[in-house]
């Protein structure tokens, strides 16, 4: 039995001896706390590592921008909202989600909100996203928001503190009808489309309207009341149907070269509006435009435009009975062009900007303002549409250029626009 004993302890020894290497082996393969363990086949210790074929595309900047751009990705805020019992703030780095089944997270605090706070991040209002909060008296937009949804601030009678800001491209139908407390807003350059009755029924007593936008939809200022003048720039072609129908208060209205079209009803029963100047560019008016504007006494109107709409006068004028029709004159202007000289030592580091006064000469002036055209020249030379100015690219080459411009008098509230004239400017790069 002892030698039993005896010989079960000598194997137990013998095999604790024999695992002591592999224990020191484990010990010495064992990972920091957070790495993970790898397993890799030896190579020999004079051979050269080879970069696999995926690391040679890469270039260092694009490893070195991977990580950086999973950083970039893990910042990005995702959507939130919070509620301190008067203010609403929403923040995040992305578009707010539209209304669920069950409607927007804070409609059971809607009645009690004053004031929106809108953080930088989000790119867009959802569809009613306030509409009939009946208490909220100011909202602020970001300059991250592209679109205003439908119906975003309907109904919102007031609200009185809010503005647009420049890279918003879209504003919904309704979206800020019936804010009764809004006597101001800047629509601005960046807004290429408009739904129906965006402004209808509001408290606008005031509107500027960015050189930029194309159109006023159907129905954009509809019943503004207290609206009493407005002045719509010649990058808009389009008055949409009923825009400023019903605005009754609406006495000077201000038309510029570039608009081509006035919709039916544009300026229904705008009974205080005693003169209106159509620009020649106009080339369709609809029926009805100016209905029942019973004050409407002076219509400055182009000899192409009165010819066209001879038998539909009366429509389009139908129960302004007090019209006079009078036929805008003509407009001339001669114009010169000069030589300008650009230093090519400053061009090769930075584009240089030449002033009209420095490339063209008005011997007799137009009436309104000028609008300019590049019709030929070097691709390394613009020219500004609305102030003539020339700009000559960066890395222009030694020499003389030769670039065809026109030029066109916009006209007045009694002038036509004139016709288009073209001159050929020279600017030397030397």
């Amino acid at each position: 039995m002892k030698l039993k004993r005896l010989a079960a302890m000598f194997i137990a020894v013998a095999m604790t001896i024999g695992m002591v290497p592999s224990l020191v082996f484990a010990s010495e393969a064992e990972t920091e706390p957070g790495e993970t363990a790898k397993t890799e086949t030896a190579e020999p210790e004079n051979k050269e590592e080879v970069p696999s074929e995926a690391e040679e595309d890469k270039t260092p900047e694009e490893t070195a921008s991977a990580p950086a751009m999973e950083a970039k990705k893990a910042k990005k805020q995702p959507f939130k909202w919070t509620w301190d019992g008067t203010t609403l703030t929403i923040s995040g780095d992305c578009a707010m989600p539209e209304p669920g089944k069950n409607g927007l997270p804070w409609d059971s605090v809607k009645a009690d909100i004053k004031k929106v706070v809108i953080k930088k991040g989000i790119t867009s209002i959802c569809n009613a996203a306030f509409s009939k909060c009946e208490n909220l008296t100011e909202a602020s937009i970001p300059s991250t928001v592209k679109t205003i949804g439908e119906g975003a601030f309907y109904c919102c009678r007031k609200l009185a503190k809010v503005s647009i800001p420049n890279g918003v491209t879209s504003i919904g139908q309704d979206a800020f009808r019936f804010c009764e407390s809004l006597t101001k807003i800047t629509i601005p350059a960046s807004i290429k489309k408009m739904g129906y009755w965006v402004f209808g029924d509001s408290g606008l007593s005031s509107v500027t309207i960015a050189d930029g936008v194309k159109e006023l939809g159907k129905g954009a200022f509809y019943c503004c009341k207290n609206l009493k003048t407005v002045s719509i720039p010649g990058s808009v072609v389009s008055i949409g149907e009923k825009a400023f129908e019903d605005c009754q208060f609406l006495h000077e209205v201000k038309l510029h070269y570039g608009l081509k079209s006035i919709g039916t009803m544009a300026f229904n029963n705008c009974t205080a509006l005693t003169s209106i100047s159509i620009p020649s560019s106009v080339t369709a008016i609809e029926d009805i435009a100016f209905r029942d504007c019973t004050n409407l006494y002076w219509v400055y109107i182009s000899e192409s435009l009165l010819a066209k709409y001879t038998d539909k006068i009366n429509g389009i004028f139908e129960g302004s009975t007090k019209i006079q029709l009078t036929r805008l004159e003509d407009n001339t202007f001669s114009v010169t062009a000069k030589t300008a000289k650009v230093k090519y030592k400053k061009a090769k580091k930075k584009a240089q900007t030449i002033p009209a006064s420095k490339l063209f000469n008005f011997t007799d002036k137009g009436q309104g303002t000028y609008l300019y055209a590049k019709v030929k020249g070097n691709k390394k030379i613009t020219v500004n549409k609305t102030t003539g100015k020339v700009t000559v690219k960066k890395k222009i080459k030694k020499g003389t250029y030769k670039v065809k411009i026109k030029v066109l008098a916009t006209g007045n509230t009694t002038h036509a626009a004139s016709s288009w004239k073209t001159v050929t400017v020279k600017i030397k790069v030397k």
